[in-house]
């Protein structure tokens, strides 16, 4: 027997990941495939900071260790589709210097 996938909800955001569906307020997100991964792994890992290496080995494999900037014009695009105000994020969390967090609900 399967377990079905969880969907993450924290404030007016929902992610299911059983679906690949994200919605905010009950709108239906468009996220490119790239965006849908490093949300899902951000949410399923929530309180957790992942370093800059972590999430770009994971999302875009080893070949682009050394490319920080790929992962962060994605956390940008991702932060305009899914916050209020992208400038004061509340879901996608910098930690300076290290990485990202998403925020536990």
């Amino acid at each position: 027997q399967q377990v079905p996938e969880p969907v993450i909800q924290i404030d007016a955001l929902e992610i299911d990941l059983a679906r690949r569906l994200v919605r905010l307020r009950g709108e239906t997100v468009a996220l490119t495939p790239t965006e849908y991964e490093l949300l899902r792994l951000l949410a399923t890992n929530a309180g957790k900071v992942l370093t800059h290496r972590q999430i770009l080995k994971q999302i875009w494999g080893v070949g682009y260790l050394e490319q920080p900037h790929v992962l962060r014009v994605n956390i940008s695009n991702l932060r305009h589709k899914i916050e209020n105000d992208a400038s004061r994020p509340r879901y996608i969390l910098t930690e300076s210097g290290v990485g990202y967090r998403f925020r536990e609900g």
